[in-house]
């Protein structure tokens, strides 16, 4: 008697587990669209034609820009290298989903930031294929 009382509370504990790790799972897929927060799609007549500077999304958080890997920092030094007078200056940027990684909310972040500090316009080409501008919020008050 003892001994099926213990293994029906096992089973129902086994159960219970697996149902708790499915929803754990299923909550960390629903993360998918915010990407999307942050950002606001554009019409496609105010879309820019051209961009000055565009990189891909890499591994661990990282940019590719022309086949170099770039922290968030390195990047920054890159822009304000070429903002330099004598060089071509960055006035937007395109960020896109890199051959081997998708954006992540990591990268908008990153590049939101050097968008604000360096005074850009930031686009994100989002793992779907819309174009969308990065809303800056500056939460700075003069």
């Amino acid at each position: 008697m003892f001994n099926r009382s213990v293994s029906r509370w096992s089973r129902t504990l086994t159960k219970a587990l697996v149902l708790a790790l499915l929803g754990v799972a299923l909550a960390a897929c629903g993360g998918r669209d915010d990407i999307k927060k942050g950002t606001s799609d554009i019409a496609g007549t105010n879309a820019p034609t051209a961009f000055d500077l565009t990189v891909a999304a890499d591994k661990d958080n990282q940019f590719d820009l022309d086949g170099a890997t770039l922290t968030a920092e390195d990047l920054r030094g890159h822009i304000r290298y070429r903002n330099e007078p004598g060089h071509q200056s960055v006035r937007t940027i395109l960020l896109k989903t890199g051959e081997k990684e998708k954006i992540k909310n990591t990268h908008v972040a990153e590049l939101a930031s050097i968008a604000r500090d360096l005074k850009l316009e930031a686009y994100v080409r989002d793992n779907d294929g819309h174009l969308k501008v990065i809303q800056i919020v500056d939460d700075k008050k003069p």
